[in-house]
């Protein structure tokens, strides 16, 4: 080690300095998030700079936010304003998890007490006829879902022309889960009636008939996690009677937003398999 190295803080006082377990440290040494200055080539021993103090304790700051490894790497690679940004994006999320999960505590301590009573939302059964529908299909978490229907259906709605108009409400299908963990996709729908000019991204494509149970909900229940109690509802329905799913779970969404809100959550179901 010659004259410069020796003004280098070992692992152990780095870690001290900066509040980081040297668990952690030689964590994000293998992850590139944060690397010693200087690594003895005999001992594998490493060392660092006393101004990688300040990066050491951003990421400390960081971590006791819970924020992910990715996120943080993208923060130290940032700049100022970058960061910020950042920052701001991943507290809003937290805040708005803080906020749903408030909401979703008491139907878990009933479940956890086995208070749950049998169906409470009415389940109905429909035939829907085969329907021609312009669609966007797209992946999204549930932070972005509200905004990515927007956005979906002013696309959509910019479409409908002369050719071919709007023929009832606008609806989402769920072709997977989403939530905070996982993504979709969702493809966001509205029925048309007559040909199409086919636009990128955009399908046009006919939905067969078939047999639907489904709810309505009406204001806070068309909220988020209010609304996952109707699609509990419309499987538990279909299980309960023997039932069996036939094609994605489908929203369709009657109201506008606020205490106006109505729509249906709705699932197309066959007779099972013998």
């Amino acid at each position: 080690m010659n004259h410069q190295q020796q003004n280098l803080l070992p692992i152990g006082s780095f870690s001290s300095a900066s509040r980081l377990s040297i668990k952690a440290l030689r964590l994000y040494d293998q992850l590139g998030i944060l690397k010693p200055s200087y690594v003895d080539p005999e001992s594998s021993y490493r060392y660092y700079q006393a101004k990688q103090l300040r990066e050491a304790r951003l990421i400390r700051m960081m971590r006791q936010i819970d924020m992910p490894l990715a996120i943080i790497r993208q923060v130290l690679s940032s700049t100022p304003i970058e960061a910020e940004a950042l920052v701001h994006s991943y507290w809003q999320a937290q805040e708005n998890r803080i906020s749903q999960g408030r909401l979703l505590v008491p139907g878990l301590i009933s479940y956890v007490k086995q208070e749950v009573t049998a169906m409470t939302l009415e389940v109905n059964v429909k035939i829907v006829q085969p329907q021609r529908i312009l669609s966007l299909t797209d992946r999204v978490t549930v932070e972005r879902l509200d905004e990515h229907i927007s956005s979906s259906l002013e696309t959509l709605y910019s479409l409908v022309g002369e050719r071919n108009s709007a023929t009832g409400s606008p609806f989402g299908i769920y072709h997977g889960p989403i939530n905070h963990d996982d993504d979709g996709p969702i493809e966001v729908c509205i029925p048309v009636e007559g040909q199409t000019a086919k636009v990128e991204n955009v399908a046009s494509r006919e939905l067969s008939s078939g047999q639907v149970a489904y709810v309505m909900l009406y204001g806070d229940q068309c909220r988020f996690p209010a609304i996952l109690a109707g699609y509990d509802a419309v499987f538990d329905w279909i299980r309960h009677h023997g039932y069996e799913i036939a094609d994605s779970p489908r929203e369709i969404w009657h109201g506008q937003s606020g205490e106006d809100d109505c729509m249906e959550v709705a699932l197309p179901f066959r007779s099972a398999a013998s």
